[in-house]
């Protein structure tokens, strides 16, 4: 979104990335193994919503806030073998200071053996833990899914709507979620995607550099892939299982970009989502 920011600003939309939501918006939170601390969710509150009411008095009619590590950082999910274990809490932290406007949460969800093999990936550069068995049982076996999620940020914030797209559908189509999210059509992106894995040629070096033997680990079609076959299969049926929860409506909790809008609209009766008679001014 960066790219397109001149013509998002002149169409109504403001975009907060990571040099905002780092830089001092939610500063010391952002990727804490800890978790958002009470004192910090007090902070935040107030700086959000001076911060969001600036942006509106200037005429904006929607507000991008965007953050790879919003629900958690990678090391905290591998230390706890668990998928973002305290995603609501730290959202609904975030969001309190948004509470006098229209809320859209939006959701990524990836393949579970691609994005662990991201988080080792990335986790191996830092010093982080090998996917040896143990590890690897671990994160097979952890109950968590993005279903548990999707659900934990509906219980928190029961005003808000949660969108849901998938990463193997979208991530290299930000011009297409920019246009769900607000409705301003931008160019396709030209830009390279960033934070992308470690490349197989860096973490070949690096094991090597550290006396390890890549070879203890599987390189299907030359790329990283610590899972053994059958483990792969496991995890891909456990996000087909979400996916097919999510096409089939999500339990009213979630829009899903990536299945026919009339099967996954969040229903307002109960609770979820807000009427259109409200004010129209947006967070995604």
């Amino acid at each position: 979104m960066a790219e397109h920011r001149g013509l998002l600003s002149d169409a109504g939309v403001i975009y907060w990335g990571p040099k905002i939501t780092r830089g001092g918006l939610f500063r010391g939170a952002i990727g804490n193994v800890e978790g958002v601390m009470a004192w910090q969710e007090r902070r935040f509150s107030g700086r959000c919503a001076m911060r969001a009411d600036a942006v509106r008095k200037a005429g904006a009619t929607h507000l991008v806030v965007s953050d790879e590590n919003m629900l958690g950082s990678l090391r905290a999910a591998l230390e706890h073998t668990r998928l973002y274990t305290d995603a609501g809490r730290r959202v609904a932290a975030y969001a309190h200071g948004f509470e006098r406007h229209n809320v859209t949460v939006a959701l990524c969800v990836r393949d579970y053996a691609d994005w662990w093999t991201s988080a080792m990936a990335f986790r191996l550069m830092r010093g982080g833990p090998l996917p040896h068995t143990e590890l690897r049982e671990h994160l097979v076996t952890q109950p968590r899914r993005w279903r548990h999620i999707v659900e934990e940020l509906a219980r928190v914030l029961p005003r808000a709507r949660i969108a849901v797209w998938r990463y193997e559908v979208s991530a290299d189509a930000p011009d297409r979620l920019v246009e769900e999210l607000t409705g301003i059509k931008t160019p396709p992106s030209t830009a390279a995607l960033e934070n992308r894995r470690p490349t197989t040629e860096v973490l070949h070096d690096l094991m090597e550099t550290c006396g390890i033997d890549p070879a203890e680990f599987h390189w299907p079609d030359g790329q990283f892939m610590p899972f053994a076959p059958y483990e792969a299969e496991a995890l891909d049926a456990q996000y087909q299982e979400d996916l097919a929860w999510l096409s089939t409506g999500a339990g009213g909790f979630a829009d899903y970009f990536d299945a026919p809008l009339a099967e996954t609209e969040a229903p307002t009766a109960y609770g979820r989502g807000y009427p259109d008679d409200g004010e129209d001014r947006q967070l995604a």
